[in-house]
């Protein structure tokens, strides 16, 4: 298990030092600045978060429409579209390890 820990904390720390990363922690940086508009990313977050994991059948297409809809002044602001766009790059790396994990793991048929 030493091993797994070790190679996890190498992963951690490329993924810090990873261009996308340092990218995402000044976007962070530069959010944190404007409170009003900070807030307002994680109300966004937030709801696109739970709209994403919702446990009820909804029209994920037609809400996803209105969520941007009504933030669209996010994406209208440099400030907030570089932190949007900063934070999927990262999503996208982590999501990248987790589906290389299951893959090369052959975790979903395992039969």
């Amino acid at each position: 298990m030493s091993d797994i820990k070790t190679n996890i904390e190498n992963l951690v720390d490329a993924l810090k030092d990873s261009d996308e990363f340092r990218r995402y922690r000044e976007a962070c940086g530069q959010v944190s600045r404007f409170p009003e508009q900070e807030k307002r990313l994680r109300e966004f977050r937030k709801r696109n978060y739970q709209l994403q994991n919702a446990e009820e059948q909804i029209d994920l297409f037609s809400e996803s429409d209105k969520l941007m809809t009504e933030y669209q002044d996010l994406y209208g602001d440099p400030v907030s579209r570089e932190f949007l766009e900063a934070e999927v790059a990262v999503c996208r790396i982590i999501q990248r390890v987790n589906r290389e994990l299951i893959e090369s793991l052959e975790f979903e048929n395992p039969l």
